[in-house]
């Protein structure tokens, strides 16, 4: 059941954001991607093509992924607590709060990149590996 979002008194939507409730749905986004990725990868009838797609999608999950999500969990500590949403952004009183919501903001974008990481690189293995002639492999 979904709990309602009210203002509080310094005009921040409660109940605050959690770690779990943005991991959760950057997992989400993360599959959704993956999805559009293999799509896109098959999709695609180069062998070559193939490959690159699926390797391209495995450094930039890891690496971008990784950069992005320690950032946000550093921002996020940052915070002390002061977790807030997007749409709480008029309620901001100075610079530092801006912390507040980037915090959240690469935490999800972060796991969002890093989920489909592993089937991207299990993918490119299976694509480079395939029998020449096979659906895997495509075209020459």
């Amino acid at each position: 059941m979904r709990v309602p979002l009210t203002r509080g008194e310094d005009g921040v939507l409660e109940p605050r954001l959690t770690l779990g409730a943005v991991t959760v749905r950057g997992a989400l986004y993360g599959l959704v991607l993956l999805v559009l990725t293999v799509s896109w990868a098959f999709l695609t009838q180069e062998h070559d093509t193939r490959v690159d797609i699926l390797a391209v999608g495995t450094f930039l999950g890891l690496i971008g992924g990784g950069v992005v999500l320690l950032c946000g969990l550093f921002f996020w500590l940052c915070s002390f607590g002061d977790v807030r949403r997007w749409r709480d952004i008029p309620s901001m009183r100075n610079q530092h709060d801006a912390v507040a919501v980037i915090g959240p903001a690469f935490a999800r974008v972060g796991v969002l990149l890093l989920v489909p990481t592993p089937a991207c690189y299990g993918l490119g293995e299976l694509v480079a590996s395939a029998p020449y002639g096979s659906w895997v492999y495509g075209r020459a």
